[in-house]
């Protein structure tokens, strides 16, 4: 009973995610089955996204060699006056906060060169160099010393394993459990790194092309859909606030027996797949250590498969249902997910999103145990841009507000949520808490590109900017990396001797110039160099341990 609740809940989960994939109307002209009309509907998406799959592929590749990045921090008057309240100290010199990052992936090797701005003010750079083959890190802060920091992962790994083992030492059996799984996560991230270094290196040798990614999707798609025991059609109308449209109903029905039959075909046809077989045994040359990965892929099919003929299909009181809505013009406009069990039947998934020329309605449903989840709204879609509002509710208590403006309908395709999003508590709201932060707005602004792409936060309260967070993206310069077998000076950060002899060479100087130029205080810099306290404090400290 328990393999078959298993088996249940995993092809439920399976099919969910399959089923569920699209956010907004799929094409299915011509559909006159639940099976067609999802096929249909699922090679339009599986060729919008391979498509968008082969350009972020030739943009990583231009990305590699230089790619730019910077956060930036801007406080408004309204935000230093609020924070004005809350910190002891004066920030009325505070204005802006930026983090300027270059990096390359260049010959097998990872640099970085940050720059930290403050009111538009250098005040040093970070240097940071990656060597995947040796687990090398080299770190340098020129400002401050020309001498550089060592990391090395692997004994990083060793130290932290030593330190938990002999805190574990007096300790219980579940310490040592969390020191072996520690451990073992760490040589996973060390395997990992190197693994992500050589897929990295050459994407366009390590990656399959968008036309055999687009072929196995919709291959292993039809062998889902081919599995689903087809319902009743009918005709309704399907609504969501208040639009309507008149629609076309495919139901289908998965089983215990159709999921073991999807499985088996899956399986069956992954084990003789000769693209699956190229892109592994491709993989098995480029990843370190992976000799029999193509190997282990087939042992673990076999399994699969062994494990499937021991399974009881003979319930057939319970199965996943799943319905579509296909409107007028051949979009999918709504679909629904539920299991029935004997004679109930619970909801898992219920998207509608019907359209009546411009104006369109939206619901999102999700159910999980004894919460659901819930988004609703309505507005327009018109010249490719969606401007509306939604609410997002929690057991049908109003959270939050979501006024959507100018989202771009047509770069959705490619992957993009370029749009402005202005997010508010809701006035209904039950929590306290939430309730007296209405007052405050959270507005996103997200714009991508072909190679850039940049999100800024802004917080408002009473529509005056207290602040706003900006990360921007794009190509950059490529970052030299020295020749770092020749780096024969630095020092270690897990030898106390070495980091001692590293703080000789510090002169802060010039960092302490610069904060001086961008405006710092002279008390402020001071409390920074003390670790934060006054200089009453600190004497008292200096008496205490003294004493």
């Amino acid at each position: 009973m328990k393999g078959k609740k298993w088996l249940r809940k995993t092809t439920a989960l399976c099919a969910a995610a399959v089923l569920g994939a699209a956010a907004v109307p799929s094409a299915a002209f011509g559909a006159d089955s639940y099976s067609a009309a999802e096929k249909e509907a699922w090679a339009k998406s599986v060729a919008e996204f391979t498509s968008a799959y082969a350009e972020s592929m030739k943009s990583s590749e231009t990305l590699m060699s230089g790619a730019q990045a910077d956060i930036s921090l801007k406080l408004e008057d309204s935000g230093r006056s609020l924070l004005g309240f809350l910190v002891p100290d004066d920030i009325s010199w505070a204005d802006s906060l930026v983090l300027s990052t270059t990096s390359s992936f260049v010959d097998g090797k990872e640099g970085i060169l940050m720059k930290v701005l403050l009111n538009d003010t250098q005040i040093c750079t970070i240097e940071y160099y990656l060597d995947p083959e040796t687990q090398d890190i080299f770190m340098k802060i020129p400002e401050l010393s020309d001498k550089y920091i060592k990391v090395n992962l692997k004994e990083a790994a060793e130290i932290q394993a030593k330190s938990l083992e002999e805190a574990a030492s007096d300790l219980s059996d579940d310490l040592d459990s969390a020191v072996t799984a520690s451990s073992d996560f760490m040589e996973g991230y060390s395997a990992g790194l190197n693994a992500s270094v050589s897929l990295f290196s050459d994407l366009s040798a390590s990656m399959p092309e968008g036309s055999v990614l687009e072929e196995l999707l919709n291959k292993y798609g039809t062998l889902i859909f081919d599995n689903v025991t087809e319902g009743e059609s009918s005709q309704d109308t399907l609504t969501a606030g208040d639009v309507s449209a008149d629609c076309t109903v495919y139901e289908g029905q998965i089983t215990l027996e159709n999921g073991v039959k999807m499985a088996n075909a899956i399986l069956s046809e992954a084990k003789s797949d000769k693209e699956l077989e190229g892109i592994l045994s491709n993989w098995a040359q480029i990843l370190p250590d992976s000799e029999d990965l193509y190997d282990q892929f087939i042992k673990a099919i076999d399994t699969g498969l062994d494990s499937l003929k021991d399974v009881d299909t003979s319930d057939t009181d319970s199965y996943l249902s799943t319905r579509i809505w296909v409107d007028g013009n051949g979009d999918i406009a709504g679909r629904e997910l539920g299991i029935h069990e004997g004679d109930t039947d619970t909801p898992i998934l219920t998207w509608k999103m019907p359209k009546t020329d411009s104006d369109f309605g939206y619901l999102l449903s999700v159910t999980a145990d004894d919460s659901s989840f819930e988004l609703s709204g309505s507005g327009k879609i018109e010249n490719d841009k969606l401007n509306g509002t939604y609410t997002f509710s929690q057991d049908s208590s109003p959270v939050v507000n979501i006024e959507v403006k100018d989202y771009d309908v047509a770069s959705e395709k490619e992957g993009n949520l370029n749009g402005t999003y202005t997010i508010t508590f809701a006035e209904d709201i039950a929590n306290e808490d939430a309730a007296a932060l209405q007052n405050f707005a959270l507005i996103m602004d997200i714009a991508s590109a072909k190679d850039t792409g940049s999100i800024s936060l802004s917080v408002t309260s009473g529509g005056s900017t207290l602040g706003t967070l900006s990360i921007t993206s794009g190509a950059g310069e490529t970052v030299d990396i020295p020749d770092l077998s020749s780096i024969t000076e630095s020092y270690s950060a897990y030898d106390e001797d070495a980091m001692t002899a590293y703080a000789a060479t510090m002169d802060f100087t010039e960092i302490l110039s610069n904060l001086s130029d961008a405006g710092v205080p002279d008390e402020v810099i001071t409390s920074i160099l003390s670790g934060g306290s006054s200089d009453t404090e600190q004497g008292e400290e200096d008496s205490t341990e003294t004493d």
